[in-house]
């Protein structure tokens, strides 16, 4: 019977997979439950909306600008919603009531006041959940980052590094400008205007769309928009 249990248990572990390619990222569910620090965090536990195929353009200049949803623990003020992801070791995934069904343009603008150099922010394409999605990223050493989450494993698009060693951005980048166009199986993906990577999946990359914020990351953002083409 032992014998039995300990080939049950190895076989779990074995379908866990690895999270080493990934470094400065954490892969886990998120929780409602507050911590020390008082703050909470997204759950995982809320069904996704559909997406739907939306022209948006939130600028957050109302307290009542709600494109994630009304049950986001994050407020707005000044223009921008405030994601305070600073004292938590799990990144922040919010993801839209918009999304695209066609070929589009998706753009998210982000203020970093607080973060570490290897910490994320980015936008989030064709996710079906808070751990499904496409990844197009850039970190605080001018480095960029596309990643496949499936089912929470971090999976290379395209055979490109994890983050690539070419940094073709300035160092400690704080207002980020993330443009994706959608044209069929392709990604143009742009940072502040400069086009970084076309990127090509084997399934069109639409769906639905939101933001990603790293752990230990305070960001502002400052736009979402999303433009059918």
């Amino acid at each position: 019977m032992n014998k039995i249990y300990i080939i049950i248990s190895a076989l779990l572990l074995m379908a866990c997979g690895s999270t080493e390619q990934t470094t400065g990222f954490f892969v886990g569910a998120t929780s409602t439950t507050p911590v020390s620090s008082g703050t909470t965090v997204v759950s995982v536990d809320v069904p996704a909306p559909a997406p739907d195929d939306t022209l948006l353009n939130i600028t957050f200049q109302r307290v009542l600008d709600r494109p994630f949803g009304p049950n986001i623990p994050y407020d707005v003020y000044n223009g921008a919603l405030h994601i305070d992801n600073n004292y938590f070791n799990e990144p922040v995934v919010l993801l839209s009531t918009a999304g695209l069904v066609q070929d589009g343009l998706v753009q998210a603008v982000f203020n970093v006041t607080e973060a570490r150099a290897h910490s994320v922010v980015g936008l989030v394409l064709r996710a079906d959940g808070p751990n499904n999605y496409l990844l197009l990223g850039v970190n605080g050493r001018g480095q960029y980052t596309i990643q496949r989450c499936l089912n929470g494993l971090w999976i290379p698009v395209m055979g490109l590094d994890v983050f690539e060693s070419s940094r073709l951005l300035p160092y400690r980048l704080s207002e980020v400008e993330l443009t994706a166009e959608v044209h069929g199986n392709y990604t143009d993906f742009s940072v502040n205007g400069q086009l970084i990577q076309v990127v090509r999946t084997t399934i069109p990359p639409t769906g639905q769309i939101g933001v990603f914020v790293d752990a230990k990351v305070n960001a502002d953002l400052d736009r979402i928009t999303v433009i059918p083409l």
